[in-house]
């Protein structure tokens, strides 16, 4: 019985776990038409923004954006170094729903949209397009 269960611990060890980092994939290179670079990995867009776009303006443009879109604004927090904003589409109670994290990173600003549950790299686009167009990026 120790042994079979030995021998499922390897098994596992050796098979499912190499699987869990390889199988996350590699991020994709996504065109914004624009300068900024973005990419898209396991459902979230993430592009980095240049250093006179703040953190707080960031968020002040995904608001903008998103309500101008029909969304609901289900929370927003923000510092000068991080903030997060929760954003529901019309008819919607949990899901599905927009969130878009902005923090400092180095000299510029990290920008990340993320449409749960399942991810939409359309819509991300989209959202960061009028985001873009709004900080006039």
């Amino acid at each position: 019985m120790r042994k079979n269960r030995s021998n499922l611990a390897y098994l596992v060890a050796f098979t499912v776990l190499p699987c869990i980092g390889a199988c996350a994939g590699k991020p994709t290179p996504v065109d914004t038409g624009r300068t900024i670079e973005a990419t898209y990995q396991g459902g979230v867009l993430s592009a980095v923004l240049p250093e006179n776009a703040r953190v707080p303006a960031i968020l002040s443009a995904a608001e903008q954006t998103l309500r101008s879109r029909g969304y609901s604004v289900a929370s927003q927090s923000a510092t000068d170094e991080q903030g997060q904003l929760v954003a529901r589409p019309p008819r919607s109670t949990t899901y599905p729903r927009v969130t878009v994290a902005a923090k400092r990173v180095m000299s510029a600003n990290q920008v990340t949209i993320e449409f749960e549950p399942w991810g939409d790299r359309d819509t991300s686009l989209s959202i960061l397009d009028g985001v873009l167009t709004r900080l006039g990026l």
